[in-house]
């Protein structure tokens, strides 16, 4: 059994080529055998004390399976090559993206049983391609503050297109080769696909005037003179693009963990609006006063502290999700 025997190859589909359609590569009839049928024949010749056996006759050869004639490969050879003239358009918010067939046949493989192969790598690669061009989640966008400001920021709110899903659904949409729409599914939305991802409705938080502000639909509906993250302990409260995560009253809050089982600090608060981790809006009833700069020797531990009528109010408005936006 050498195994350089000439193998046997079904009929199958071309492989692409720019330019040119794709054609039916015609069987070979080979010399490939199965293995394991030869050692049962052999075995059984030494048994029986034969000296010759008829490999062809005992079926040791592998047979071809599909032959160029095949109807169901003839279709696929047909519908791959009709692919070529089809188009994918993607809706992506106002904008629009088009996958032309003469690009995606480039990913085919193949075929098998009827169904087109498709190379999944490169419809990933399409796929993570349009998510750095409208991804906006831990980009570095423009925010124009309440002071007159520009501020660049960054932070994990913004839109984030489902990568895995988003191929999945191409792999299937390439694998008909007819002309299709698809609205883009996202991990993560924001408020708007605007430049300004976080729409009109937002709270803003200045740590340079220690002062909130919300927005809702564009008009300043309230606003507060606050107390952030203590800058001499170095608690100064994080730059950033975030979301409300939940909101909740009657809360204790509490530091790290101390080695005696006491905690750094305990603190009840009667409104607590989280947006980043454990740093978020609450009332600080045990402050007397609020903005200036209390934040730099007597600040808190990252979150923002306001007064209780004021947290109070806030709390009406605010909802999970939420775009809250601080800069310095």
């Amino acid at each position: 059994m050498s195994d350089s025997a000439a193998p046997t190859v079904d009929a199958h589909i071309s492989a692409w080529e720019e330019g040119k359609d794709f054609t039916i590569v015609p069987e070979v009839k080979g010399e490939s055998v199965d293995k394991a049928k030869v050692q049962t024949a052999i075995n059984a010749a030494i048994a029986s004390g034969m000296t010759e056996i008829d490999l062809e006759a005992l079926g040791c050869y592998i047979p071809i399976q599909v032959t160029s004639d095949d109807a169901s490969l003839k279709a696929l050879c047909a519908q791959m090559n009709q692919a070529k003239n089809a188009v994918i358009t993607f809706h992506i918010g106002d904008a629009t993206e088009t996958l032309s067939g003469t690009e995606y046949v480039s990913w085919y493989t193949g075929g098998e049983n009827g169904v087109i192969t498709v190379d999944r790598d490169k419809a990933a690669a399409y796929i993570k391609a349009l998510a750095a061009k409208y991804d906006t989640a831990g980009t570095t966008r423009t925010f124009h503050t309440t002071s007159g400001k520009e501020v660049a920021l960054t932070g994990p709110y913004g839109w984030k297109i489902d990568q895995t899903a988003e191929t999945d659904n191409l792999v299937l949409m390439a694998q008909t080769g007819i002309n299709q729409e698809r609205e883009v599914q996202f991990s993560q939305q924001a408020a708007s696909h605007s430049d300004a991802d976080w729409g009109n409705t937002y709270a803003e938080v200045d740590f340079g005037v220690q002062h909130v502000y919300m927005y809702e639909n564009g008009a300043l509906t309230w606003d507060a003179p606050c107390v952030t993250g203590n800058v001499s302990k170095n608690y100064t409260t994080p730059e950033g693009i975030y979301s409300l995560t939940y909101k909740q009253t009657d809360r204790v809050l509490r530091g790290a963990k101390r080695a005696d089982g006491t905690y750094e600090y305990e603190s009840h608060v009667d409104y607590w609006m989280p947006f980043n981790g454990g740093i978020g809006f609450h009332d600080a009833s045990w402050r007397s006063k609020f903005g200036g700069t209390i934040y730099q020797y007597s600040g808190s531990h990252g979150c923002i502290n306001l007064p209780v009528d004021k947290a109070k109010l806030l709390y009406e408005k605010v909802y999970k999700g939420m775009p809250v936006l601080c800069h310095n």
